[in-house]
């Protein structure tokens, strides 16, 4: 008896989740073709996919990214290659990294490897891409191809025995671009159009197909951008300057080619950057060369002319200590001067504002090793920032920060040219004083050697000069031809394997969603579903016991009306009637003997569960009465076939002094079964709701208690009309009827306020018209093999006609309605 009555403690066991497993399973059991046949069309849909998807294959290679500083002190103290022009061209590993994944060096790898233009060739399906396999190489010249701007798509087929090319150039007036055609005869051809001259040559080894041929031009800054975003760089650790880079195509080769050409090219961007400074300096030496080289011919051709002048062919070597000196001297001062004079020429290029962001001439012979030192690290970062402009935008924080580094060198190096130049001038004017008092102990030496000393000391000068000048340029010229690579590949490009599509991924997602869709469709629908369909649905809603489950039959035989349990029968209709019966039993007390039979709206079959009841309890030898109390819409006489006539309750309700005789002639004896009795609701009355509240329906109850062992009382729906509360005071057990697939779920509402307020006494469930023949439900009830139920009709599901219910109030038609 638990099974029927102790709902409440099964619903707390089960919990309140409201993902139940219970359904799923149930869903999976009673619909498994639906998930076979789901799961096999979406596993062959991924197979579909995975047969002409194009697959995505990464390559790995390893690169060490040199460090400058590890480099000058790998050479050793004696040979410092920044003496040589050689200058830093990064401070930092991860501006390095920056610039080696800039579009700018992605760009120069795809131009040298002519990735630019793309080669694919129709398939059965899908377009199959091709690389180095091309049947047909096409380019564009170079000049038109860096003024490129958008893609040029071409088609190409077969024609007899040459070739037909349809070329889509762009065009402003036509947004589809301008088709331009041309026959070809044979290969090599050129095309000359408005965007430049198209070259086309044939690829030997490999034929041309019958196949439609696709080739496509982009720009190559275009996809150095794309192969910019493809490629992943990572760093090995953070105590290195290894980086991993990661490359993921569609073509395998392309992939490991690509790999060793950007370092290639990062290399060569690096070096052109590097040899920028030593360019610099070579244009400034060879100026300075050809200057001393002039004032030095000047000096020569001056002692030439002095010596012929005045027929002097040798002097006297007959210096003193003071001509000595003073010549120490002059020689200091013309040191110092020249000093000053580069002093002088570096002041003016740093003065000048525009030359704020450019290299500045390096090692020129100023003797000074700290503006030498600070004059590189600005010369580094000019090239750092020249290398960031073309990786990131104006406006980047490393590129403003750069910026900034560059301005406050630039200040500092006026600063400091302006001190230097102070210097040398204090330490002028020291050596001038020195050189008056030395000079004029010397004024008895003749006129004439001092004059050949004065020229011959100028032309030594001038001569030391030009020889370290021109030593500083084969130096420069060293440092031109060491171009070491800034990045050396440690491991060579790997295949990684296919990244996509995952073929096992992608089957274990088509196997899940063969099975979700189902699944998800199916709970969706019993989610939104506001009907209830079974005894799994009721025990949601409610804590009410559920008595019984009356299955749907769906034929009406001949002769036989909504009582479907006879005697001498034994079908399911049989055993479920009975089943309710015995669980009657033990819901009332000794005494009780009055069953309500009611339900929340119309058609629930209410009139159908009270007479098969009745039926049941008769055949059990029971004297039974079903008195119909549903005044409004009137059914037992039509249900049991009896004769049309005034008898009924509301004949006795209607009298002044009703007694026991009167009682009795309200009733119809021995329908069906000699132990059943009817007593029909009779005439309609104009005030029904007042008439169930007389004081004669509570005696002729207790009058009828001493008479039937169990009395049923048919009443109206509670959701329509209040009769069956005021019908509360004489019951002692409630059914309320609930249909499946037809009573809605928020009529529970109603059921369960009755209860917890008490409005009806001992409310119990019964849900009524259960399809047997749905899986779900034979499942469930474990019904499946009976088949006898099928000859019973849905008589309770049509008979009532309650989709008119609204007769209910209607007194004025009451007046003369009698039972049919």
């Amino acid at each position: 008896m638990a099974e029927y009555i102790d709902n409440e403690k099964i619903k707390e066991s089960e919990g309140e989740s409201s993902f139940d497993f219970r359904k799923i399973w149930s869903i999976v059991i009673l619909n498994w073709y639906w998930f076979i046949f789901s799961t096999l069309v979406c596993v062959a849909l991924a197979y579909v996919y995975l047969r002409y998807q194009r697959p995505v294959f990464s390559a790995e290679t390893k690169v060490l990214i040199k460090d400058n500083d590890n480099r000058s002190r790998r050479y050793g103290n004696n040979f410092d290659l920044s003496d040589l022009g050689i200058m830093t061209n990064s401070n930092g590993f991860d501006n390095e990294l920056e610039i080696l994944g800039s579009a700018a060096v992605a760009t120069k790898a795809v131009t040298a490897l002519k990735l630019y233009v793309t080669y694919s060739i129709a398939g059965r399906v899908t377009e199959v891409e091709l690389y180095k396999n091309s049947p047909i190489v096409v380019d564009l010249d170079e000049s038109h191809l860096a003024e490129l701007e958008m893609p040029i798509p071409m088609k190409i087929n077969r024609k007899g025995k040459g070739l037909h090319v349809a070329i889509t150039l762009p065009s402003i007036e036509n947004p589809k671009g301008e088709i331009l055609e041309r026959d070809l005869s044979s290969l090599p051809a050129t095309i000359n159009t408005k965007v430049g001259t198209i070259m086309l040559a044939p690829n030997p080894g490999i034929n041309m197909p019958d196949r439609e041929m696709t080739v496509t031009i982009y720009p190559p800054l275009m996809m150095g951008r794309m192969y910019a975003r493809a490629l992943t760089i990572n760093r090995s650790s953070k105590m290195t300057t290894v980086a991993i880079l990661t490359l993921e195509d569609t073509q395998r080769d392309r992939a490991l080619e690509y790999l060793s050409q950007i370092i290639k090219s990062y290399n060569d961007d690096a070096n052109e950057d590097k040899n920028e400074v030593a360019n610099k300096t070579k244009e400034f030496i060879d100026e300075r060369i050809d200057m001393i080289r002039q004032e030095l011919d000047s000096t020569e051709t001056s002692l030439e002319k002095y010596k012929r002048d005045n027929e002097i062919i040798n002097l006297p070597t007959n210096a003193s200590q003071s001509l000595t000196q003073s010549t120490e001297m002059q020689k200091r001062q013309v040191e110092i001067q020249t000093q000053i004079s580069l002093v002088n020429l570096l002041t003016d290029f740093v003065s000048n504002p525009a030359n704020c962001y450019e290299i500045i001439p390096a090692n020129i012979g100023v003797n000074n090793q700290s503006i030498n030192k600070v004059i590189a690290d600005y010369n580094d970062k000019v090239l750092t920032r020249r290398r960031l402009l073309r990786s990131a935008p104006e406006q980047s924080p490393a590129l403003l920060q750069m910026t900034d580094e560059v301005r406050s060198i630039w200040e500092a190096i006026q600063q400091q040219l302006a001190g230097i130049g102070n210097d040398l001038r204090v330490q002028k004017k020291s050596i001038d004083d020195q050189y008056a008092l030395y000079s004029g102990k010397v004024t008895r030496t003749p006129s004439s050697e001092r004059v050949l000393n004065s020229i011959g000391r100028q032309q030594e000068i001038k001569a030391g000069l030009y020889l370290t000048l021109l030593q500083k340029r084969e130096e420069n010229y060293i440092s031109l031809a060491s171009t070491a690579a800034k990045a050396r590949i440690i491991d060579e490009p790997l295949y990684k394997g296919i990244v996509s599509p995952k073929s096992r991924i992608i089957m274990l997602f088509a196997l899940i969603l063969g099975l979700a869709l189902p699944l998800g469709l199916f709970y969706f629908l019993e989610l939104i579903r506001f009907r209830i369909e079974g005894r799994e649905d009721v025990e949601k809603i409610t804590n009410i016991p559920i008595v019984a489950d009356i299955p749907l039959s769906n034929v009406i035989e001949e002769g036989e009306r909504a009582v479907v349990v006879r005697e001498n029968s034994n079908n399911i209709m049989e055993e479920v009637f009975r089943g309710l019966r015995t669980n009657l039993r033990f819901l009332l007390s000794p005494g009780e003997k009055v069953i309500c039979v009611t339900s929340t709206v119309p058609g629930e079959g209410k009139t159908f569960i009270a007479t098969n009841l009745a039926m049941s309890l008769a055949l059990l030898g029971k004297k039974v009465l079903i008195i119909g109390l549903d005044v409004r819409k009137p059914r037992l006489v039509q249900l049991f076939g009896l004769s049309s006539s005034k008898k009924g309750i509301t004949t006795y309700l209607a009298m002044e002094n009703p007694t026991l005789e009167a009682l009795k002639d309200q009733i119809f004896y021995g329908v069906e079964n000699e132990n059943l009795d009817v007593m029909p609701a009779g005439i309609i009355p104009p005030n029904p709701g007042e008439l169930i509240t007389r004081e004669a329906l509570d005696k002729g109850i207790e009058m009828l208690k001493d008479i039937y062992d169990y009395i049923i009382l048919d009443t109206p729906p509670v959701g329509l009309v209040s009769d069956t509360y005021e019908l509360a005071r004489v019951v002692d057990l409630t059914l309320f009827v609930c249909r499946s697939e037809y009573s809605a779920k928020s009529d529970f509402d109603i059921i369960n306020r009755a209860q917890a307020e008490g409005k009806l006494p001992k409310v119990n469930l019964v849900l009524n018209g259960v399809n047997l023949k749905k899986k779900k439900y034979g499942f469930y009830y474990g019904y499946g093999s009976y088949r006898s139920y099928a000859k019973y009709g849905t008589y309770y599901g049509s008979y009532g006609h309650y989709g008119s219910y609204g007769h209910y109030g209607d007194h004025n038609s009451g007046k003369t309605h009698l039972e049919k």
